[in-house]
């Protein structure tokens, strides 16, 4: 079991009071802990009394950089994942473990239920029985997944999946299945998912990540291109709880956000020369029709969120193109020195 730490010596007593209390005990938690001065340390050694916990400090990076430390250390058969802000139900881990039952089946996302701290009592969320299942339909998803959304060959009937266009979707017509059995899914969030160790064996994330955010498709994404089912099991539950942030009269807290939809974008460019089923007609299609929702939101409502989104969409073009070009003059320069290789040899 892998949890990344920072700042969180406040929530992370309730983590491992959760871990405590599971059915299933044969586990090990690498805590990947990025020191900050909070007391974190202390929690940790106090629930080395009840739990294997195996500490590793970060001393640099940011999510992905303890996540690669975390696939270093990990030594079980499962790496499961879980934040610092997730307190999982007492059956958690043995529902990841039943899932793996089936032979394909190389990760597992669970559902994520939003919750608050009233002393120290667990207060779901009114109207909000998941983070990962729509719970709606939009008007315009149907016709969305047949136009710009339309996921890669393969993931046609995956929950979660990654459209032509490069941008994490999620299907709302599988939702009606995902609340009550087990269905085709990439990883939805970090806050509850595991995956084979097996497969992936020599994965790291690659250093151009800061925030991470959309990492767990990522991963999904490299799992399933191995040839392994990756599924949601509903009944693998965890709590996450919320906390209250206003973006609006934060300005590190803005810059933030902004970054996390940049990296969230990039998942185009990412995959871009190594998933051949991307299309850039998808992709322009999908900047045209969303960029144009968020006008017409912003006009309406003057959302916040809706801002920050719409400008991310731009400076994550302009990154992503200059990834393409810079891939593209490495391998010019590449070539211009094996020709000089070459020639020098003969």
């Amino acid at each position: 079991m892998l949890i990344p730490t920072y700042k969180r010596a406040h929530l992370l007593g309730y983590v491992f009071e959760g871990l405590r209390k599971q059915t299933y005990r044969d586990f090990e938690v690498v805590v990947v802990l990025k020191p900050s001065g909070d007391g974190t340390e202390d929690i940790v050694k106090k629930y080395k009394k009840w739990l294997n916990i195996n500490l590793i400090f970060q001393n640099r990076g940011y999510v992905v950089d303890a996540l690669n430390l975390g696939f270093e250390n990990a030594q079980g058969k499962i790496i499961a994942f879980l934040d610092d802000d997730a307190i999982p139900f007492p059956d958690w881990v043995q529902k990841h473990l039943e899932t793996y039952e089936e032979s394909s089946v190389g990760g597992v996302a669970g559902n994520v239920v939003p919750a608050k701290l009233k002393g120290d009592n667990l207060i779901p969320v009114k109207d909000r029985a998941s983070e990962i299942i729509p719970t709606y339909k939009p008007f315009l998803d149907s016709i969305g997944r047949k136009v710009w959304s339309r996921p890669l060959e393969g993931l046609e009937d995956y929950l979660v999946y990654v459209s032509k266009a490069g941008v994490v979707e999620y299907n709302s017509d599988m939702s009606r299945l995902a609340w009550y059995q087990t269905t085709k899914s990439l990883l939805g969030m970090g806050a509850n998912m595991s995956v084979l160790s097996r497969a992936v064996e020599d994965f790291r994330f690659p250093s151009s990540w800061v925030l991470g955010l959309g990492w767990e498709q990522f991963l999904g994404w490299r799992v399933w291109k191995r040839g392994y089912t990756l599924v949601f099991n509903p009944n693998a539950k965890v709590h996450h709880l919320i906390h209250n942030q206003t973006l609006s009269r934060n300005i590190k807290e803005v810059r933030k956000e902004t970054l996390r939809w940049i990296e969230y974008n990039l998942m185009f460019y990412r995959l871009y020369g190594i998933e051949q089923n991307l299309s850039q007609m998808h992709r322009i299609t999908w900047l045209i029709f969303s960029t144009l929702v968020d006008i017409k939101k912003i006009c309406k409502d003057k959302e916040t969120q809706r801002i920050i989104r719409m400008k991310s969409k731009l400076h994550s073009e302009l990154i992503g193109l200059k990834w393409l070009l810079s891939r593209k003059l490495e391998g010019y320069h590449s070539l211009l020195t094996d020709l000089k290789k070459l020639a020098h040899a003969s």
